[in-house]
């Protein structure tokens, strides 16, 4: 089992103050992550929202993260394709990778909120379209000197993508909420898959990662070769009741924001299944859905009993989500310690 530390961080003013603020704290938890033995660490790609709107370029955020990590690998958890040019991508991705010796793993996600679509001009009956050819123009440009590629979004001849990276074929992992054509995706192109267990329960998982093993199997590719990396709320305490009074209420505050950042409820023809997304978000304001193992939050004991049901449903690779609004600092270095002492250990090779 590999562990990391994902940034999809919900900017809270009281809390942070500023930007700047929320920076420092995520670098000071870094930084301890990589002295601790954390295996990663991942940024998530939102605009224009509290909803993890303060990363909207992962590359430049892990930029900053190479400078202040030597062992962690990087990742992009995910770059929203469809929103961004797909050789921008490529070589802003292959920079980092350059920099940081060859740390880069690479997160993708299509992006599902219709306002960063519309304030940044694409098509969202695009999405699906305008992520795969991304996908195979970074995967081409990476693999060779110079590369040419003809879509229906991209085109160009004879492209030599500078910086080279280091890796010539980086780790792909697509990230999925309620698409089961993602996972589906996923699996035929052999790439990894990453989820989210507080958005649709270890039990929705389970049906991903299912189908997700299948199409593995279906390519030829034998599941046990593949990861699949989820994503959970974390916060450890030796007080059951402690640590549930820390964070009720910054659970709750985060998915307000959620809540906001999709409250148009607005999807194109490629997000079957998103209708109805608030009423669905809503119901996570009840902390006691969320604590239903659906986050890692509780003693050591609760939340190993919390990793075995993770693995039972498929999980092979935990990302800790540590920041929420309200929860201070200190707090949430106490609980990765913890985290560290108590969880980790139990689950290395």
């Amino acid at each position: 089992m590999k562990f990391g530390l994902l940034y999809l961080p919900t900017f809270d003013a009281e809390t942070h103050g500023d930007s700047a603020g929320l920076y420092r704290d995520i670098f000071e938890q870094v930084e301890l992550g990589e002295a601790l033995g954390f295996d990663t660490v991942w940024a998530a790609e939102h605009h224009f929202t509290p909803y993890g709107g303060d990363i909207p370029n992962p590359p430049t955020f892990l930029a900053a993260l190479a400078q202040r990590t030597k062992r962690m690998r990087l990742g992009s958890a995910g770059v929203a394709l469809p929103l961004n040019r797909a050789l921008n991508t490529a070589e802003q991705l292959a920079m980092v990778d350059a920099m940081s010796g060859g740390r880069v793993e690479i997160g993708v996600v299509r992006a599902f909120l219709d306002f960063e679509y519309k304030a940044l001009q694409v098509d969202m009956n695009e999405s699906r379209e305008r992520f795969n050819e991304s996908i195979e123009v970074l995967l081409g440009t990476w693999a060779n000197e110079s590369f040419s590629y003809h879509g229906k979004h991209n085109h160009f001849d004879n492209v030599m993508l500078r910086p080279r990276p280091v890796q010539r074929r980086p780790r792909i992992v697509v990230g999925t909420v309620l698409s089961p054509e993602s996972a589906v995706y996923a699996g035929q192109h052999g790439f990894d898959l990453m989820v989210i267990p507080y958005a649709v329960s270890l039990a929705g998982v389970r049906k991903t990662v299912d189908l997700y093993h299948a199409a593995l199997k279906e390519s030829g590719r034998d599941p046990s070769d593949h990861n699949v990396h989820a994503t959970f709320h974390t916060f450890v305490d030796r007080d059951e009741a402690t640590a549930i009074a820390a964070v009720r209420e910054p659970i709750e505050r985060y998915v307000q924001y959620f809540a906001e950042a999709v409250a148009g409820d607005t999807w194109s023809k490629d997000y079957v299944g998103y209708e109805g997304i608030v009423n669905k978000v809503l119901a996570l304001k009840n902390f006691d859905v969320m604590y239903d193992r659906r986050v890692l939050i509780g003693t050591p004991a609760r939340v190993h009993e919390t990793m075995g049901m993770a693995i039972e449903a498929g999980i092979t690779e935990i990302s800790c989500v540590t920041i929420l609004p309200g929860l201070p600092q200190a707090k949430i270095l106490e609980s990765l310690r913890l985290f560290a002492d108590e969880i980790m250990p139990r689950y290395r090779d």
